[in-house]
């Protein structure tokens, strides 16, 4: 884990994943502001890119592991899960507060009792030809 959270002012150290998934490149200028009113979350639902993931004998609890190494979520993220040596990757598609089930954009993950629930991976989805 980190030993030293401090940086120098108006400085902020993100892990690269975050930044790759902020589309982010060093020296970048971006805002940042401190958000207290995330409600916590009681369902998420999510799309696998690939339906590898579901094959897996465990990938329930796989999943309930893998999300709490997640302080919070967001609608349209997608989010990485590490298993077995392989990466795999999920859309959020959907998320509800505690504890009257609201749609939200964002939910805490840390300290709820979250359920989550699987939609049909990426990877089957049909491609919808446009006309």
């Amino acid at each position: 884990g980190a030993i030293d959270f401090r940086s120098p002012a108006n400085y902020v150290f993100l892990p690269r994943w975050m930044m790759v998934a902020l589309g982010l490149k060093p020296r970048d200028v971006v805002d940042v502001r401190l958000i207290h009113d995330v409600p916590p979350g009681s369902t998420v639902k999510l799309r696998p890119h690939s339906s590898e993931f579901v094959k897996i004998g465990n990938h329930q609890a796989v999943l309930e592991t893998e999300l709490k190494h997640y302080s919070a979520l967001t609608k349209g993220a997608t989010i990485p899960f590490d298993y077995n040596g392989i990466r795999y990757y999920f859309d959020v598609v959907d998320l509800r507060s505690a504890p009257r089930g609201e749609k939200v954009p964002m939910a805490k993950v840390q300290d709820c009792d979250l359920a989550a629930e699987f939609v049909r991976p990426k990877d089957q989805m049909k491609n919808k030809k446009k006309k």
